[in-house]
């Protein structure tokens, strides 16, 4: 006969987790599928125009950042944007991408910074984005970092003139992507992870602060406030927070950040405008005032 304080452990054991889960679900509904499409599909981009304070070398530095969202056809097998996706359907997947673009100047010299994520719509089919990209130029030199999905890990390149950063070539196992966070909060911000999790951090931080490329543990809460909801990520194993500010209702429009870490070192960023455009087909000179229609300086 099993003894019956066993039974007792092992069923704890099973429901424990479980319960454990409780209060970690998100208040967020599910977006209509027709009202998500109706945004997303209209052959524009979301290109919106934060004024960013940026920490850097024990000093606050004003900048901008620009988001831009926008929807394209991705490549599942060389996780490249795609030239013919109705020619190869099977390979085909639809990612909203996020270009983030961050320009600021420290003392005589600027920062020019800009990354890419990948992340699927089908976010029950494909939970993690397909890629990320990064680089960071400044006066000193350059750097690149980029990680591609490979069912289980991401496969990681890393490039730069910094001996310490680079170049290197690894894997690291299933975690989430700081940088995919942004992207998830558009497409279902009802999948945010909560709790306790693995997570990447990001790569421009990564890189400013020569920090290890690896999975972090982290904890991850979601709070509503009077009119915005907040995300947080609290680095357990590095002085890391981030909060992201976004709409309480679609499309959750993202309406600024805060960074904090090392000795208390923040980087904020704060929505000034946003506009929707197919902004590649105003590339000549005669469409540069449209930059006003965004406040941007430069």
């Amino acid at each position: 006969m099993i003894p019956r304080l066993f039974i007792l452990v092992m069923l704890s054991a099973v429901f424990f987790p479980l319960f454990s889960c409780k209060g970690k679900h998100s208040p967020i509904p599910k977006t209509n599928a027709q009202v998500f499409n109706g945004y997303w599909f209209k052959g524009q981009a979301e290109i919106s125009h934060y004024a960013l304070s940026q920490a850097r070398y024990g000093d606050t530095h004003d900048g901008e950042t620009v988001l831009v969202f926008v929807t394209e056809d991705f490549s599942k097998s060389k996780q490249v944007k795609m030239d013919e996706p109705q020619k190869y359907k099977s390979d085909a997947v639809k990612v909203l991408k996020l270009n983030t673009n961050k320009e600021f100047i420290t003392g005589i010299y600027k920062y020019t910074m800009m990354s890419s994520v990948f992340m699927p719509l089908d976010h029950a089919e494909a939970p993690h984005s397909l890629k990320l990209t990064a680089s960071v130029h400044d006066w000193c030199g350059q750097t690149f970092m980029q990680a591609n999905w490979k069912g289980n890990r991401y496969e990681i390149q890393q490039f730069s003139y910094f001996e310490k950063d680079g170049d290197k070539k690894f894997a690291l196992p299933r975690g989430w992507l700081e940088d995919e966070v942004w992207t998830l909060i558009r497409v279902a911000p009802e999948s945010l992870p909560l709790g306790e999790v693995k997570m990447i951090a990001s790569a421009f931080y990564l890189r400013l602060t020569h920090t290890e490329n690896n999975v972090y543990n982290a904890i991850t809460a979601l709070v509503k406030k009077e009119d915005h909801y907040t995300y947080s990520i609290t680095y357990s194993d590095i002085k890391r927070k981030l909060e992201i500010d976004f709409e309480t209702t679609f499309p959750y429009k993202i309406l600024g950040w805060t960074e904090t870490y090392g000795d208390n070192e923040i980087t904020t960023g704060k929505l000034l405008k946003t506009m929707m455009s197919d902004y590649w087909l105003h590339n000549q000179a005669q469409d540069e005032p449209l930059r006003d229609s965004l406040n941007l300086s430069h």
